[in-house]
């Protein structure tokens, strides 16, 4: 088990204060200037905040049935705030962290929630051999893998403002605390692409022109508001996902439901982890039909609701025997024996790897077009598709697969991307063959 040290040495990258690069309502504010107003509380409880811009981020993911790869979309809306508000919100929730943090281990929970915490040098990867280890350490058991339905769309505003009061060992929340929670409840927010149509902003590159804001406040009032184009949030859940203070809000929500299910898995010989919306349980198999009784009755407590289609529940038997199907926890899958990178992230993969390939095969029609000579005479230029799929480099998924192979010491990882060579040829030869 890791152990969670002091918080991260400020960086330009965690800074609250830093500036931001998206394009918003304002311009981004003078450090000097933003730090005295965010560490006077009673500035802070008089803040007008700004609009958000909501825009909807589109996750693919491909899932395996039989022998069939299944295409799937799930869509998110992700909120930005303004520049002074952002950094607000990343100054209390830096404060809020180091207090959970505290409260985590008051508790002995720091091993248990896994996301959107103080670095120890972890990742998923980390996590995911963690359980693995562990389903090998006390089988036979059973692994019940939830996920909670619509997670940041579904935080109950009463339960949220007494836990966040709590945190900060108070009855209720201060006057500028309470700011905060109801600029996040009660929020109002335009849609990105009504933003940047109506003041004619490219979605590929919103800062051309040495644009520094969207539009001003006149502007808006009059082309936004007037036009009826701002969102109020009037339901008594959900809080906006993609502000610097709603991570470390989520967690604290669920700070009641994880010691809870914490002691009980724990009082079953059991191991119980949760990451985001994820929770996983792993017990001995006498005690699996209550573990699932109590976690979907837990769950229900706090007002929210499981996926009971996305349950997964596996039993680990004897050590050596094979678990089907596997066990898919974050991002990689176990069934007792084998550790694999998840079916879909290697489709999504190559899938990725043969658009890269069509993208390169474009730019190579369009140089052969400007020189006026047929498209087989120019070649496909394989430096960007070797570094972004056949190589280790930043960021890349054969550095993450290769990560991934060391660290669970599967060999099983290695052979999933190990025709990607071979991939990237037939894909070019299937580009040129159309010519």
């Amino acid at each position: 088990m890791g152990s969670r040290g002091p918080p991260p040495q400020l960086t330009m990258s965690n800074d609250p204060l830093r500036v931001r690069s998206y394009l918003h309502l304002d311009e981004p504010p003078r450090r000097s200037v933003i730090a005295a107003a965010v560490a006077d509380p009673a500035q802070v409880a008089r803040w007008q905040f700004l609009p958000m811009i909501t825009r909807v981020k589109v996750t693919r993911k491909i899932k395996r049935q039989g022998n069939v790869f299944i295409p799937k979309e799930k869509k998110r809306p992700i909120s930005y705030a303004s520049h002074r508000d952002a950094a607000l919100y990343a100054f209390y929730a830096a404060a809020l962290t180091r207090q959970y943090e505290h409260r985590l281990e008051l508790l002995g929970l720091s091993d248990v929630v896994t996301a959107f915490r103080t670095g120890d040098g972890r990742c998923n990867i980390h996590f995911a051999r963690e359980a693995f280890e562990w389903i090998d350490l006390i089988r036979p058991c059973v692994a019940l893998a939830y996920d909670i339905s619509g997670f940041f769309d579904n935080l109950d505003h009463r339960i949220l403002r007494d836990r966040w009061a709590d945190i900060l060992d108070e009855r209720s929340l201060p006057a500028d605390h309470y700011a905060l929670f109801r600029s996040l409840t009660r929020y109002t927010w335009v849609w990105q692409v009504t933003l940047y149509a109506m003041f004619g902003i490219s979605p590929y590159a919103p800062k051309a022109s040495g644009r520094t804001r969207i539009c001003s406040a006149l502007e808006f009032r009059n082309k936004v508001v007037r036009g009826n184009h701002l969102n109020r949030h009037l339901l008594d859940k959900g809080i906006p996902q993609g502000t610097p203070i709603s991570a470390v809000l989520s967690n604290i929500y669920m700070l009641d439901f994880d010691r809870m299910l914490s002691e009980k898995i724990k009082a079953w010989g059991g191991l119980y982890r949760r990451y985001c919306d994820d929770v996983l349980c792993i017990v001995p198999p006498q005690h699996a039909v209550e573990a699932k009784a109590y976690v979907e009755a837990l769950v229900a407590s706090i007002k929210l609701e499981v996926q009971p289609e996305k349950l997964e529940e596996c039993y680990f038997g004897l050590p050596g025997t094979v678990t089907k199907p596997a066990l898919q926890y974050l991002g990689l899958t176990f069934d007792g024996r084998k550790v694999r990178l998840r079916n879909g992230g290697v489709a999504k993969f190559y899938s990725r790897m043969r658009q890269g390939v069509r993208q390169a095969h474009r730019a190579r029609t369009k140089a052969a077009r400007m020189k006026g000579v047929p498209v087989a005479s120019v070649p496909i230029k394989r430096g960007k598709l070797n570094r972004s799929y056949l190589y280790v480099g930043p960021r890349n998924f054969v550095t993450y697969a290769t990560r991934a192979a060391g660290l669970t010491q599967s060999e099983a990882i290695g052979k999933q991307i190990s025709r990607r060579a071979r991939a990237i040829d037939e894909a070019i030869g299937r580009v040129s063959e159309a010519d």
